[in-house]
């Protein structure tokens, strides 16, 4: 059985896979749909981030998931130029 960390890390995982798959064709929308498309599945990964961290995920593995760098995860986390233990 999956602990809670492995869990938010799948989450984390199946939402940047979602995001990306979705923003060739949402990208292809009009303006307004693309954006709204958009802003919901980043708003997703931002939400599975925030769980993963919580579970206490590092947030170098969070970036590995999520596909972006470790100072996006230190941004939506709301660590800014810190680091946890600091």
């Amino acid at each position: 059985m999956n602990g809670p960390q492995e869990e938010a890390r799948q989450a984390v995982r199946r939402a940047g896979q979602q995001l990306t798959e979705d923003a060739a064709a949402l990208m292809a929308a009009s303006g307004e749909a693309a954006e709204i498309g958009l802003d919901t599945r980043a708003e997703e990964l931002r939400r599975a981030v925030l769980v993963a961290w919580c579970a206490g995920v590092a947030p170098e593995d969070i970036a590995h998931d999520a596909g972006v760098e470790v100072g996006v995860i230190d941004d939506w986390v709301g660590l800014g130029d810190t680091h946890r233990g600091s």
